[in-house]
């Protein structure tokens, strides 16, 4: 309905901001992160918008780039997860943080989010894990007594030799915590695609 609302901030509390652009102040919803780098600020902002419509309610939900509001998307057409919900999610991780446990299988992470539960974090996951590698905006970070580990470098460059990115590689890597040698590590992080 709306791609994006620019305007001074009327007022802004709890976790909301009203957005004057002249002579109509709009109200949308914004993560505590948002909320947070909102305080204060007088020059004119821009909030990329996402308009969630119910029977009873029409309610805007803003972002300052695509990137977030993109990724908010992707949250909500989880089974379950619903625009307040992604919302809480958002102001808990920042999206990085959000791909990495994602990549990671780590449902007892997301799990943290205020109102989300163990279900719910691993519907996200069985959902998502296909998805994150295009949003993925930094490397997954990997450990540096990983990073130094000649076999462990080995084995990545085995996988992009194969064909895999370099990131998928790194997560895959990282999954495999017993290994005797290249070949088993090899062998072990190439299950990780199976999954």
């Amino acid at each position: 309905m709306y791609g994006f609302i620019k305007g001074t901030i009327d007022y802004i509390k709890n976790n909301q901001v009203c957005i004057d652009t002249g002579n109509v102040g709009y109200l949308v919803n914004i993560s505590e992160k948002t909320y947070n780098e909102l305080l204060g600020e007088s020059d004119e902002i821009k909030l990329y918008t996402y308009t969630a419509v119910r029977e009873d309610d029409i309610s805007l939900y803003g972002f300052l780039s695509l990137e977030e509001l993109d990724f908010f998307k992707l949250l909500i057409g989880v089974n379950s997860v619903g625009p307040k919900l992604g919302m809480s999610v958002l102001s808990f991780f920042t999206i990085n943080e959000l791909v990495t446990h994602i990549a990671n299988k780590d449902a007892k992470a997301i799990a943290k989010a205020p109102g989300l539960g163990a279900k719910s974090a691993e519907k996200i996951i069985i959902e998502l894990k296909d998805k994150v590698a295009s949003v993925i905006t930094e490397d997954i970070e990997i450990s540096a007594t990983l990073e130094d580990d000649e076999t462990i470098n080995e084995c990545i460059d085995a996988l992009i030799a194969l064909g895999f990115k370099k990131k998928e590689a790194q997560i895959a890597v990282k999954k495999v915590t017993d290994y005797t040698d290249l070949s088993d590590l090899l062998s072990k992080a190439l299950v990780y695609f199976d999954n």
